[in-house]
């Protein structure tokens, strides 16, 4: 299993889309997936916090993998996402 967490990993960070998110890392074992970005200005919008197609991104990402860590047999994708922000990030 340690290989199929790996390869997910590979297959997360080689994707051309994290030019866009330097430093952004995955961690993934059973059940369980952390992706972590380092804030940057650059994400920010001009209220001056983090915006928030960055934090679904990366809820989005976790989730994702998360699940393809322990589901084999089908194509897995997000087909409804709720999340409620009490605090920006800056």
């Amino acid at each position: 299993m340690e290989a199929h967490y790996r390869k997910l990993e590979k297959m997360y960070l080689n994707a051309p889309v994290q030019k866009l998110y330097p430093g952004i890392r995955a961690e993934i074992s059973k059940g369980s997936a952390q992706i972590t970005l380092p804030v940057n200005p650059s994400f920010f919008h001009a209220g001056q916090a983090v915006h928030g197609s960055v934090y679904f991104r990366l809820l989005d990402d976790a989730a994702y993998f998360a699940v393809n860590s322990v589901v084999f047999d089908v194509f897995m994708l997000t087909t409804s996402f709720h999340t409620e922000l009490l605090r920006p990030v800056t």
